[in-house]
């Protein structure tokens, strides 16, 4: 029997394709007969099932991975036999192995990058341990960095229970990896968790360097290294680091397991404190503190792709992206920081890949001394690399830390009681309240929205203008009835200078509330044409897109603080078409930075018109900036960020302010990012212009600074599709940048991975404290969820039948105020 088909069924499982294949089998990707999702299936080769050694092997390895039940080890959800063939089926892991990390950063991975995926395995390798269990096979391509962030340990197809020979088969035959295997194991002598530390450190050693610790012409060569000479200095490919690491390998690496450390979790401290530690006479230079450092999960050497390991990840260097399918998370870490939890009972999940000190690039430093010739190209590079991210650095620092969103109170602790409840106050003798909802505001007023029914009555709806601090009415105000008719009430803003505040009620048809705060009475409600968009405040007036059906262009309407319509902003035609009949008009409007960006395709009455690019600044009308083009620009021509925006129309390249001025290039090779859609949710808008280059499935991602266009950090990501690259779209919050799908959650002025991508994609971001991300979520029937993220995972989590909103910098949920 051949390898299996896509579309074909497999014990239930349908086929979806080959993942890899290994010395013992295949493994594929498959749909599960039952449940909505995707696994990894290993399935033993028919000639192994066969042979009854091997298929003892097999059966052990699904019970006693079945047994452990732990973050950092991948998961075995079923095992069986069909057709003649042993299969297991366990988690799908969206990741890449580290062998891949090192394909792609031959030298060594940075410091913290190795303390952290250490310390990880090392949880793992002790929570096995403490069962009874050996992994037996730890090596860089069984550890995987997880797309969220965390590293996983895979493949415990040798873990058997011990202490045993190593010899699996009764032929003395040695299965470990024998570049990392201990010297107990490659002799047939009993293994015990020990074993798996000397592997540990001997992958740590590689990780560090580039190399393994022990070579040979031979595997025989490579088996006597490892048991007769001594640990090879790590400073002599590494003189950076101090003497400590030295010792600490000595130790992990000793020949005989009572010389090593008592568990792993005790080697990987010792290794974390030593490369903590400054080496003799090596210069530190600012941007090894400001830097953060860019990992390159880059393709691995084809001789790594024979072993699949048991998360159904093959250990050559084939990233998945979330559907498992080959690509990388491309994802760098900030420094590891292993202090207490802060959460007692929650696991300590330290923080992804990517905001680490970047090795000195120059100069390179031998033996304490400096080496004073240097190739010529190869020096002008290094200096050029490290201006530029010492550049970028103290450009960032100079920076005014501009919040896209206002930043929220500490979320570090789930509060027990709310700031305060809103009184009972709506509607006449027996009303009874059925919702109450906040739908807008800003950091002193919120504007709530309760439905109430008084006996068998239909239900009527109140606007309420509360004051954000005391939770009471606005002094002067009253609860305002509103008849919604076949609508609802939705968004709600309020004017800067807070005496007239403007809804959106949505239907078949939208329509447009204005309402004066002192009298509390409605002086407006405008039908739409359309749906209402981007509902915004802008100086003295409400501004709010009306998006009619096509081929009608939608239009920039206007009401004043008195209710009054004003002259459309965008001065366009809503029946104006183009020669092919479509709508001529396209507008996207942001209300943070006050902006909306019109395309305008050719005139049907006009054969030599050509398509215009306008920016229109809201609280004015102003336009600030006019291009006419052959053709329309395309999505990743122009973004915004909340002081203004950035365009390449391939003659003008810059980045601009609200008064269409240009402050500063583009810089060379750069274009800016795509951004996402108004219908794909949260804030286009981000603290600095996001910018992105790319290289076949690779994508470069910077912030840049909107003074000067020096590039402030880089980051780097990589798709599934080895030709095209990874759609990123970027969204702001505070003063950090996420990615639509929250896979990426980085400070915008480092590039530092601030939060954990663990966070779910399916969810609203409501806001920031800075460290924490507070997010609301949709579970139907099990209710709604207001859940906290840090870079450690989550940390609480509060379910109601009311969705949170963040209004103003703060947390409102029913008719609570919780921070």
């Amino acid at each position: 029997m051949g390898a299996l088909e896509p579309g074909s069924v497999f014990a239930g499982y349908t086929i979806e394709r080959l993942l890899g294949v290994g010395g013992m089998g295949e493994v594929y990707v498959a749909r599960h007969p039952r449940l909505p999702r995707s696994d990894a299936i290993k399935v033993l080769g028919a000639q192994f099932t066969r042979d009854e050694s091997y298929r003892r092997r097999f059966e052990r390895e699904a019970d006693l991975a079945a047994s452990l039940s732990h973050p950092g080890i991948v998961s075995v959800h079923d095992r069986g036999e069909f057709d003649g063939r042993l299969w297991i089926s366990l988690a799908l892991i969206d990741g890449v192995d580290v062998s891949a990390l090192l394909a792609s950063s031959p030298g060594g991975l940075p410091n913290s990058e190795v303390a952290r995926a250490i310390t990880e395995v090392a949880d793992a390798l002790d929570y096995a341990g403490a069962r009874g269990l050996v992994h037996r096979d730890v090596k860089p391509a069984n550890i995987l960095l997880a797309r969220t962030g965390h590293f996983l340990l895979t493949d415990f197809g040798i873990a058997r229970m011990g202490p045993e020979s190593s010899d699996l088969t009764g032929t003395g035959m040695t299965i470990g990896t024998i570049a990392y295997a201990s010297p107990e194991q490659m002799q047939g002598l009993p293994v015990e968790p020990r074993s798996d530390q000397y592997a540990l450190a001997a992958t740590a050693f590689h990780l560090l360097t580039g190399a393994q610790p022990f070579t040979g012409t031979s595997p025989v060569a490579v088996i006597m290294a490892h048991a007769q000479q001594p640990v090879p200095t790590v400073r002599e490919r590494r003189p950076d680091l101090a003497p400590q690491v030295d010792a600490v390998f000595a130790r992990a690496m000793a020949k005989s397991p009572q010389e090593r450390f008592a568990t792993s979790k005790e080697f990987a401290a010792a290794l974390g404190h030593a490369l903590s530690l400054a080496a003799p006479h090596v210069p530190v230079s600012p941007a090894d503190r400001l830097a953060p450092t860019v990992v390159n999960p880059g393709a691995g050497p084809s001789g790594s792709a024979g072993h699949p390991g048991s998360s159904g990840h093959p250990s050559s260097p084939t990233p998945l992206d979330s559907a498992g399918h080959p690509g990388s998370p491309g994802h760098s870490s900030p420094p590891a920081h292993h202090s207490s939890p802060a959460h007692p009972g929650r696991p300590v999940h330290p923080a992804p890949i990517g905001a680490s000190p970047r090795r000195t690039r120059v100069p390179l430093v031998f033996g304490g001394v400096l080496l004073a010739i240097i190739v010529a190209i190869g020096a002008a590079l290094g200096i050029q690399a490290y201006q530029r991210s010492t550049a970028g650095a103290e450009e960032a620092a100079r920076l005014p830390r501009r919040p896209v969103t206002p930043v929220l109170p500490a979320l570090d602790t789930r509060p027990d009681q709310p700031v305060w409840a809103l009184p009972e106050v709506t509607g006449p003798p027996g009303a009874r309240t059925l919702d109450v909802q906040a739908l807008g505001g800003d950091s002193d007023i919120v504007l709530f929205a309760r439905t109430v029914r008084v006996g068998s009555a239909d239900r009527t709806e109140y606007l309420e203008i509360v004051d954000a601090n005391t939770g009471q009415l606005v002094d002067g105000t009253a609860p305002i009835p509103v008849d919604t008719g076949d609508r609802s009430l939705r968004t709600c803003v309020v004017s800067t200078d807070h005496s007239a505040v403007a809804c959106e009620l949505s239907g078949r048809t939208g329509a447009v509330m204005v309402a004066d705060v002192a009298t509390s009475t409605i002086v407006t409600m405008l039908p739409a044409r359309g749906d209402v968009l981007g509902l915004t405040a802008a100086g003295d007036r409400f501004v709010f897109l009306d998006g009619p059906d096509r081929p009608r262009s939608p239009q920039l309407r206007v009401l004043g603080r008195d209710g009054r319509e004003l002259a459309p902003l965008s001065g366009t035609d809503i029946d104006a078409t183009t020669p092919s009949g479509d709508a001529r008009h396209g507008i996207e409007l942001f209300g943070l930075v006050g902006l909306a960006f019109i395309t305008s395709g050719p005139d049907a009455s006009n054969p030599l018109s050509k398509w215009e690019f306008r920016v229109v600044r809201l609280e004015d009308g102003a336009e600030i900036l006019r291009r006419e083009t052959v053709e329309p620009l395309d999505r990743d021509t122009w973004n915004v960020f909340i002081d203004g925006f950035v365009l390449d129309d391939g003659e003008t390249r810059g980045i601009y302010d609200r008064n269409g001025t240009k402050t500063a290039d583009l810089p060379s090779g750069w274009r800016p990012s795509e951004r996402p859609y108004p219908t794909e949710g949260g804030t286009a808008e981000t603290s600095v212009p996001i910018v992105i280059k790319t290289d076949g499935n690779k994508t470069t991602y910077a912030g840049v600074s909107p003074r000067n266009g020096i590039v402030l950090w880089e980051q780097q990501s990589y798709s599934a599709d080895d030709k095209q690259p990874e759609r990123l779209l970027f969204r702001g919050v505070g003063t950090l940048i996420t990615t639509y799908e929250m896979s990426r959650i980085v400070d915008a002025y480092s590039g530092e991975y601030a939060i954990s991508a663990a966070s779910p994609d399916d969810c609203t971001i409501l806001g920031t404290d800075g460290t924490r991300i507070a997010i609301a979520r949709d579970y139907g029937s099990s209710g709604n969820r207001l859940e906290v993220w840090d870079s450690e995972g989550q940390v609480w989590e509060i379910t109601s039948e009311h969705m949170a909103v963040a209004v103003g910098g703060k947390i409102y949920l029913g008719n609570l105020r919780l921070f």
